[in-house]
């Protein structure tokens, strides 16, 4: 199990290489959109450009059902809409973060 202090040294390393690199959200073409899979790690990192609108947590794992707090991957699937972004916000050992953008 991961400890809060990796958790968040994971989190600030990932924000970190975001801000260097500039990474964006990963914009979803049609509702639904698996490519969303690939999204970047962000961290606490927002960039310019874009607003945080909504948060999910979710199932990383693959072992997950759909009866639990974190959704499933079908479950998140549900939820990914055309024309925003999205990007790992949090990481931990089994569920993430995703957060869900729109540009301001």
């Amino acid at each position: 199990m991961y400890s809060l202090e990796t958790i968040v040294a994971m989190n600030n390393k990932a924000c970190k290489n975001a801000k260097e690199n500039f990474y964006e959200p990963l914009v979803a073409e049609f509702n639904g959109d698996s490519g969303v899979f690939k999204c970047p790690d962000l961290g606490n990192y927002e960039p310019q450009g874009w607003e945080l609108i909504d948060t999910f947590f979710v199932d990383n794992s693959g072992f997950g059902t759909e009866n639990e707090l974190a959704l499933t991957a079908k479950q998140f699937l549900g939820k990914v809409k055309k024309g925003f972004g999205y990007a790992v916000i949090e990481t931990g050992q089994f569920q993430i973060h995703v957060g869900e953008f729109k540009r301001a």
